[in-house]
């Protein structure tokens, strides 16, 4: 088993249209997958995202936390891809 890594960039293919900033997050995890590595990829939710098309469902184990940024509480909601 390779090294994990955590990859987490603002857009990837196929969850935002096309730009080269998402083609770097799509080819990149890819990438280093084919070298060994163990990838996991992150990119928040922006609501251009669709979750159906995307086959996106919440992690309810992962969900729940809250962060606190600027003293304002937002909830974590972990959703993955199928």
């Amino acid at each position: 088993m390779g090294k994990k890594v955590l990859f987490v960039n603002q857009e990837i293919i196929p969850y935002v249209p096309e730009t080269e900033m998402s083609h770097y997050g799509s080819e990149m995890p890819h990438l280093m997958q084919e070298a060994g590595y163990e990838i996991r990829t992150f990119m928040p939710k922006w609501g251009s995202v669709n979750e159906r098309r995307g086959q996106l469902h919440e992690v309810i184990r992962l969900s729940g936390m809250n962060l606190i940024i600027d003293d304002t509480d937002h909830p974590l909601i972990i959703k993955v891809a199928s």
